[in-house]
């Protein structure tokens, strides 16, 4: 198995998120830059995947949309139940197939969500996100660039090209090469590489909208 388990999220979430209570994320507007081209979907249902605590989908409600929270930890979905109680959580494996019909959903949204993977299971969740979209429907995200700093140590394994295992944790770290595979088949609306603050450190990330 290549791959982060549910006990692995639960424990995640537990140590880093909810019993230390470092959130620093929660606040972060970090979509709000992309108002103008989230406005322009049509369909306001939306999909939060990977979604934690519930920092995207409280802005996705906020903007008008009829969001299902999707998340492989349900301590992460308990805690957003209780910070948003309004909120539809769905416990979902983004490996495997989405439990959504063909071109039903409008929006979705992977914030820091689906770097965790092989190349072939990346493509796989690629594929299955534009499958479940509209057309013309957007999937949003970011995911690790490979310009972060200290991510790789002595210890670190590295599996496939960009892709490592370090102290039972599997991560990606991705670049330009990589997303000009992903998104041969979308019209990609915005790529661009980012800093950002998350749990008190300042982490590189791709931030990305592809259209169906």
């Amino acid at each position: 198995m290549q791959d982060n388990s549910q006990e692995y999220w639960n424990d995640e979430y537990w140590k880093y998120v909810i019993n230390n209570n470092k959130a620093d994320f929660i606040k972060e507007s970090w979509l709000e830059k992309f108002i103008a081209e989230i406005n322009k979907v049509e369909s306001k249902t939306a999909i939060d995947l990977g979604c934690g605590i519930g920092q995207d989908t409280k802005w996705l409600l906020d903007k008008g949309f009829d969001v299902v929270s999707g998340d492989f930890s349900d301590r992460a979905l308990n805690k957003l139940k209780e910070i948003i109680p309004n909120s539809k959580t769905m416990q979902i494996d983004i490996k495997e197939k989405l439990p959504f019909e063909d071109n039903s959903i409008g929006l979705i949204n992977a914030n820091l969500s689906i770097h965790y993977f092989s190349m072939e299971n990346t493509i796989k969740i690629f594929n299955e996100i534009r499958r479940v979209l509209k057309p013309n429907g957007l999937f949003v995200g970011r995911v690790n660039s490979d310009k972060n700093e200290g991510y790789i140590q002595e210890n670190t394994k590295e599996i496939e090209k960009n892709f490592y295992y370090e102290d039972g944790r599997y991560r990606r770290l991705f670049n330009k090469e990589q997303f000009d595979t992903l998104t041969k088949d979308w019209n990609v609306i915005v790529l661009n590489e980012d800093v950002t603050i998350r749990l008190g450190r300042k982490k590189a990330l791709w931030e990305f909208i592809l259209q169906k």
